[in-house]
């Protein structure tokens, strides 16, 4: 098996326009290395932005593309932390691939909603964390990929270990169908439970990392539980800029 960190290069074809908003699934490129990855929210306030980290290290620069301007870059902020494996405090391993950014907002609008079920869609949905122990096994997800499309999957594994990957969650196509349901690109996308006609929220079970695959042609999805990396850098003291795990949440939304 193999696992690869599902960033993409800046002139890659995909992606959909962004006019100095951000949403979930919208790109992000690394100025310094023009690798670009998914912008995945902003926690606390509308400034402080979550996303990977294999993209990013400290203090680099970060704008968005357009489909109609791919050469100037619009910076709308910097990475201000990243986070690669964190020793939990019961002792355990836990791969956190995340990194806090510093947005300006003055320079570009932030609003942590999904349209269902169509990108375009007139209903919205605001994103929420999945703060339960555990992340229900056989559960049915959807991602928002990097063309504002939603890919149904099904959670295979909540504690994955593979070689250097410590817990991370194992997404598939289906429980028979063992098949990534990203692509490389998709690093930031959102893991979220499927919505109903009852609430006006999807929970994040976690964030899109990369891809896993095996030499029989099989392949998953592999992502981290958000929630899960952000208490643990706040109550271990890790993080400058996460510290009240009592006040993490995703901002509110703003309209699209």
């Amino acid at each position: 098996m193999s696992y690869e960190p599902g960033m993409a290069n800046s002139d890659d074809k995909h992606g959909h326009q962004i006019q100095m908003e951000l949403f979930p699934s919208d790109r992000i490129c690394n100025t310094d290395n023009m690798k670009c990855v998914l912008f995945s929210g902003s926690i606390v306030s509308c400034n402080l932005g979550l996303t990977v980290a294999h993209a990013f290290k400290q203090g680099d620069e970060i704008a968005v593309k357009t489909e109609l301007d791919k050469v100037n870059d619009k910076k709308v902020g910097k990475c201000l932390e990243t986070f690669d494996k964190l020793i939990r405090q019961d002792g355990t391993q836990l791969n956190a691939d995340l990194a806090i950014l510093k947005l300006e907002t003055g320079i570009c609008s932030v609003g942590n909603i999904v349209r269902w079920p169509y990108c375009h869609s007139s209903r919205t949905l605001q994103i929420k964390f999945y703060k339960s122990q555990e992340i229900p096994e056989d559960a049915g997800v959807i991602i928002l990929d990097q063309n504002g499309y939603f890919q149904n999957g099904y959670i295979l594994r909540t504690r994955m270990n593979y070689g250097d990957l410590h817990n991370v969650i194992e997404i598939c196509a289906s429980e028979t169908e063992e098949v990534a349901i990203t692509k490389p690109g998709d690093s930031g996308a959102l893991v979220m439970s499927i919505p109903n006609n009852r609430d006006d929220f999807v929970y994040v079970y976690a964030i899109s990392t990369g891809i896993c695959r095996q030499p029989n042609g099989k392949s998953s999805t592999i992502a981290n539980s958000p929630w899960e990396v952000v208490h643990e850098i706040s109550t271990s003291k890790k993080s400058q800029f996460v510290n009240d795990a009592a006040k993490i949440e995703f901002t509110q939304a703003s309209n699209r």
